[in-house]
């Protein structure tokens, strides 16, 4: 939620047309599912962040029709094209499709991934088009660090994260140095 906490931070200080402009720039992909329901398969954080501020629409790029699928068909390809990550906030999963909230209101803060995601920003690794990459980075640091409450437990926790994204262990992680 820390990346939710700066994205809401951002688009706030927009005026309406920069906001409406950024949101175009930037559109949401989706897939469409059976009954016309659409999944969004990346970019939570954004739409969660505007929700927030009551942004209640948002553009999105539409990836596939998978419309004509049923349930278990359009899981095997969202599965296999890397347009979902079935785990929870405390790295733990695959779980089943149907324990995925209704909506971004439901998203789970995983601290780890907040971790990861400021890791990356402070040039502990680099961005990476492997699907995933953040997961795999908190899963990694899930396992090395504690973070303990509050900014300072965060600001701690990212100090050592800097130094243990040097290790020889993180080497095969996607964006390693």
């Amino acid at each position: 939620m820390r990346e939710v906490a700066k994205k809401i931070a951002r688009l706030r200080a927009l005026d309406s047309d920069k906001r409406h402009e950024f949101l175009h720039e930037h559109p949401v992909p989706v897939v469409l599912a059976a009954e016309k329901r659409f999944f969004i398969i990346d970019h939570h954080h954004l739409v969660r962040s505007c929700w927030e501020l009551g942004v209640l629409q948002v553009p999105v790029d539409q990836k596939a029709d998978l419309s004509h699928l049923n349930n278990s068909e359009f899981w095997t390809v969202l599965s296999q094209s890397h347009w979902s990550h079935l785990y929870d906030q405390f790295g733990g999963g695959p779980h089943e499709p149907r324990l995925l909230p209704e909506d971004v209101r439901g998203l789970a803060d995983d601290p780890y991934r907040s971790l990861a995601w400021a890791l990356r920003h402070e040039g502990g690794y680099e961005k990476s088009d492997k699907p995933f990459a953040e997961f795999a980075w908190a899963q990694y640091l899930r396992a090395k660090i504690i973070i303990l409450p509050g900014d300072e437990g965060f600001v701690k926790a990212l100090r050592e994260a800097l130094k243990i994204a040097q290790d020889p262990s993180a080497h095969g992680l996607p964006g390693s140095k």
